[in-house]
C-alpha cells in the first residue's frame, strides 16, 4: 500500500485544512468584485472563477468518497469511471480559472484589442499567457513567471490539461500489480489469443474476469505511458493542486490594484 498509517493521517490532515477553502476564496473574489468597473470582468470573476472554485472542492469531496485512502479491496469498473470523471472535471476547470483570471484582467483595463495597437487579442488572453503577462504589474507577473509557479504550471497542470482535452485522457490504472502478479495477466493476456472469435467470448469474459481480480488499489494517475504522462499521486497531488490555486487566486486579488 502506498499510504502507511502516518501518510494516510498527514494527507486526511490536508484535506481537512482546506475542506472549506473554496468559502473563503469566494469571498476574497467577491471582496474584488466590489472593486471592478467592468461588468465583463465581474462576470469572468464571479460567474467563472467562483463557479469552477466550488468544483473543484467538490471533485476533491468525490475523489475522497469514491476512493478512501484505507482501501484496500480494488476500485470497480464504475468507480474508477467516476474517479476519472472527477479528474477530468479537476483539470479543465483548473485552466478555465487560470482563463477566467487572465479575462478579469483585461477586460477591467480595457486591453482586449489588436496587438498593433497595444493591446490583446482573445488568442492572448490568459493568466499565463505571455501576451496578457506583458500588461500584469510587476509583483503579480514576478509571481506568475517564478520557477516553482511556471514549473508547476508548464511541466505539469498545462502537461495533463492538454493530454485531457487533445490526446489521452486522464485515468486511474486498475490495479497495481507486483511482479508474479504482472507475470500473471500477461500470462492471462496470452491466453486470450487462444479465445479470439466470437464464439469464445465466454472463455474471454472469464480470463479478463481473472484478471481484475490481480493487484491491490493502485493510488496513482496518468495519461500516457509514451508521452510525459508519469504516475501522479491522486490524493495528495489534487490537494497539492487546490493549494496552488488557491495562492494564485490569493495573489491575484491582492495585487489586482498594484501599480
Amino acid at each position: 500500500m502506498v499510504y502507511d498509517k502516518a501518510g494516510i493521517l498527514k494527507t486526511k490532515g490536508k484535506y481537512a485544512e482546506i475542506k472549506d477553502s473554496y468559502k473563503i476564496l469566494i469571498l476574497k473574489l467577491s471582496d474584488l468584485n466590489t472593486k471592478l468597473k467592468s461588468n465583463k470582468a465581474q462576470e469572468y470573476l464571479m460567474q467563472g472563477a467562483g463557479r469552477r472554485i466550488v468544483i473543484l472542492s467538490r471533485c476533491i469531496d468525490n475523489v475522497f468518497k469514491i476512493f478512501p485512502l484505507e482501501k484496500t479491496d480494488l476500485l470497480s469498473k464504475n468507480e474508477l469511471t467516476d474517479l476519472a470523471i472527477n479528474l477530468h472535471a479537476f483539470f479543465v476547470n483548473i485552466s478555465g480559472i487560470l482563463d477566467n483570471l487572465g479575462w478579469v484582467f483585461i477586460y477591467e483595463n480595457n486591453l482586449l484589442g489588436k496587438p498593433k495597437e497595444g493591446k490583446v487579442s482573445k488568442h492572448g488572453v490568459g493568466l499565463f499567457n505571455e501576451k496578457t503577462q506583458k500588461h500584469l504589474n510587476h509583483r503579480l507577473n514576478a509571481y506568475l513567471t517564478s520557477s516553482n509557479t511556471q514549473d508547476w504550471y508548464k511541466n505539469y497542470s498545462k502537461n495533463y490539461r492538454d493530454a485531457l482535452a487533445h490526446r489521452v485522457p486522464l485515468y486511474v490504472p486498475p490495479a497495481a500489480l507486483n511482479n508474479e502478479e504482472a507475470e500473471e495477466y500477461l500470462s492471462l493476456e496470452r491466453s486470450l489469443w487462444d479465445f479470439s472469435s466470437l464464439e469464445n467470448i465466454g472463455e474471454h469474459d472469464i480470463i479478463r474476469e481473472k484478471q481484475s481480480q490481480l493487484g491491490k488499489p493502485c493510488y496513482f494517475f496518468a495519461h500516457s505511458y509514451n508521452e510525459d504522462g508519469q504516475l501522479m499521486l491522486l490524493h495528495a497531488q489534487i490537494i497539492t493542486d487546490f493549494i496552488t490555486i488557491e495562492e494564485i487566486v490569493e495573489k491575484f486579488c491582492l495585487y489586482f490594484n498594484d501599480v
